[in-house]
């Protein structure tokens, strides 16, 4: 009998230009403070499930970020703009909520780049990883152009 090793990698979440986390305007994901990561500065409106998982959380009132925890224990976050937490108008909009199981390349979030925009937020998005959980090492790819739910952004060992 052969057992194929399931692929834990990370796909894409958003369609833009993808960045080092340590290039994000804001001290608190730059400097890392949450944890290891990587951003997209996107050029669409759609945020999917890099990966398997269970929804862990969907911040309420504002749903600019969701957790997801995948079945090695790995925590991410996905954080939509810079800044979101105080959103008065929703201009984020969750497609899934707390203890829904994902599929990678499932619909997570939409997102209204023109309101963040006109209301001097940056939409650049980033994905942290909170838990390494059972990984051993996570890998991100370096700054290049991505496409939503094709390009591998990271790889977990």
């Amino acid at each position: 009998m052969f057992f194929f090793k399931k692929n834990k990698n990370l796909k894409a979440f958003l369609t833009g230009e993808l960045v080092c986390i340590d290039k994000v305007n804001d001290d608190v994901f730059s400097q890392k403070m949450m944890g290891e990561g990587i951003a997209i500065k996107p050029t669409d409106d759609k945020i999917y499930a890099p990966c398997d998982g269970i929804i862990e959380i969907v911040f309420e009132k504002t749903e600019h970020a969701i957790g997801i925890t995948m079945d090695n224990g790995v925590q991410l976050l996905i954080h939509c703009g810079l800044n979101t937490v105080n959103l008065e108008d929703r201009i984020c909009e969750a497609k899934v909520q707390k203890g829904d199981k994902v599929k990678a390349g499932q619909l997570l979030m939409t997102f209204d780049r023109e309101k963040l925009k006109a209301g001097n937020y940056d939409d650049i998005t980033m994905l942290v990883v909170l838990d390494q959980g059972n990984a051993k090492k996570i890998t991100f790819v370096k700054d290049q152009d991505v496409v939503a739910n094709k390009t591998e952004i990271a790889m977990i060992e």
